[in-house]
């Protein structure tokens, strides 16, 4: 009795290092990221354009952008979405994303993030509280992050409780529940060209 005891005690230790190396895997990905960005940010050698254009090549590898996509429509209007609609969709929402990620940039003023201990959903699934200090004010920020085929992703954000991808999928429940999936993508491909434009 006492041997099997050990041996599901020492069982039990190796799956909490496992587990622990999981927390500690996504986290290190999203605070090296998050440290690149700030330093692009922080380069007083860089003009607004470059420091954008530098920020959007990170953000490709940080967000999980296809399944933010996929969450941000919900399984129903997904599954309506063809295989051609759903390819526009999911470009069209990383364009836009993109477009409003780095418009508040500009906005950035030594702002610093302090990263609290990470909250294990599943072996593929983390999430990361921190907080955001800007001009003495403080900002809660929940990284929720999937581990991916290319590493762990930012799949959600949630800023002060409210949830970047429920706030998408309200926009587009909106517009799909009074009309078609063409006038979701419609309105979409105005936005980005709008974008290209300001």
């Amino acid at each position: 009795m006492k041997r099997i005891f050990c041996l599901l005690l020492f069982t039990f230790l190796l799956s909490q290092v496992a587990v622990a190396g999981v927390e500690l895997e996504a986290e290190e990905s999203l605070k090296t990221s998050v440290d690149k960005v700030i330093t692009t940010l922080s380069d007083k050698e860089l003009t607004m354009d470059q420091k954008k254009s530098k920020v959007i090549e990170i953000t490709k590898t940080v967000f999980g952008f296809p399944l933010m996509a996929k969450l941000s429509l919900g399984k129903e209007h997904w599954s309506q979405f063809n295989p051609e609609q759903r390819e526009e969709f999911t470009n069209l929402f990383i364009k836009l994303f993109q477009d409003f990620y780095v418009d508040k940039l500009d906005l950035f003023n030594d702002e610093r993030i302090v990263f609290q201990p990470p909250v294990l959903e599943n072996e593929k699934k983390v999430q990361i509280p921190t907080v955001l200090l800007s001009k003495g004010k403080e900002y809660s920020m929940l990284y929720k992050m999937s581990k991916t085929k290319n590493g762990w992703r930012i799949y959600d954000i949630e800023i002060e409780g409210v949830s970047l991808i429920h706030t998408y999928r309200s926009q587009y429940n909106h517009i799909l529940e009074s009309g078609e999936i063409e006038d979701l993508l419609t309105k979409m491909r105005e936005k980005k060209i709008e974008n290209e434009g300001s």
